[in-house]
């Protein structure tokens, strides 16, 4: 499994610890890990690499939309996009093994859970799972931006106060401890996900550098105010149900909710061109000219 997608589960299983629904997600999880194993037409489907990861995907959110929680649908899509396709079959298993064993330890009294030790390229990937996770469930782009102050702020202040990285970064303090510290300085005065956040930069094995996990946090909060905006170039004004259903298709591809703004350019001729984060979708005739274009120009053996 990709480390970003065991940090993507660590988020979805903190939120579902929080809202007692660990058992749901395991039942969830293992149910659609016998599906997979006991239909070859899905298996075939979902580890078909010649078929597009975002095609995979909607598959199974067709699929598992009306059978599971919201929050499942989304940890068995995540995978789709960025594993390896063969791998799949593989990666659901060993999520739903991830998910019992925090189910169990969770009605054992433990809800904190270390990630195994890693070096520092995994433990980012981790980070920005979780990141990823934790900036999906968002309702708008100010709550973005409010977090991306919060662990601005808070990388800066511990830049002041080497005690404090020691403190957060010792791995002879047990973990729990760790985590108090930074409740007792955070909760109430940060939003909950930055608090949230910054716990999971040491739990996920990089505490030791607290001050460039925040930092790097804060880069991944600077990308994803981007990734919420849809920028739209047409030929003429789209109409409400336009809009409405161009936002649907987009905010389902990205897991986002999405603002348009829409740019009228004449040069477009027919169809429309879309830019949201370092994504791009052009699907216009201007497009589609050019691709004729340089085909027919093209020198005949």
């Amino acid at each position: 499994m990709l480390e970003l997608v065991r940090g993507y589960a660590a988020a979805v299983f903190d939120a579902a610890d929080r809202d007692d629904a660990l058992g749901e997600v395991v039942s969830n999880l293992d149910a659609l890990t016998r599906l997979v194993v006991a239909s070859d037409r899905l298996r075939f489907a979902l580890t078909d690499g010649s078929i597009q990861s975002s095609a995979r995907a909607d598959v199974l959110v067709d699929l598992l939309e009306s059978r599971a929680r919201p929050e499942v649908v989304a940890l068995a899509t995540f995978p789709v996009i960025y594993e390896r396709a063969t791998e799949l079959p593989k990666t659901y298993e060993q999520l739903a093994n991830l998910a019992a064993d925090r189910s169990h330890r969770a009605e054992a009294g433990s809800h904190v859970v270390a990630e195994p030790p890693i070096g520092r390229s995994g433990a980012l990937e981790r980070l920005r799972g979780f990141a990823e996770r934790t900036f999906e469930c968002l309702e708008d782009q100010e709550e973005v931006d409010e977090i991306e102050d919060e662990l601005f702020r808070f990388a800066r202040v511990s830049e002041q106060y080497p005690d404090l990285r020691g403190a957060l970064g010792n791995p002879q303090t047990p973990l729990a401890e760790r985590l108090a510290v930074l409740e007792s300085l955070l909760s109430g005065k940060v939003r909950p996900e930055t608090l949230q956040l910054t716990q999971y930069v040491v739990r996920c094995g990089r505490a030791r550098d607290l001050v460039g996990a925040l930092d790097y946090l804060v880069e991944l909060a600077a990308f994803e105010r981007g990734r919420r905006v849809a920028e739209v170039r047409a030929a003429v004004e789209l109409d409400d149900d336009e809009r409405d259903r161009l936002t649907r298709a987009l905010s389902r591809r990205t897991r986002r909710n999405i603002e348009l703004r829409v740019v009228l350019d004449p040069s477009v001729l027919g169809g429309i061109g879309v830019s949201v984060g370092d994504t791009v979708i052009d699907g216009t005739l201007r497009h589609r000219l050019d691709q004729l274009r340089d085909v027919l120009v093209q020198p005949t053996t």
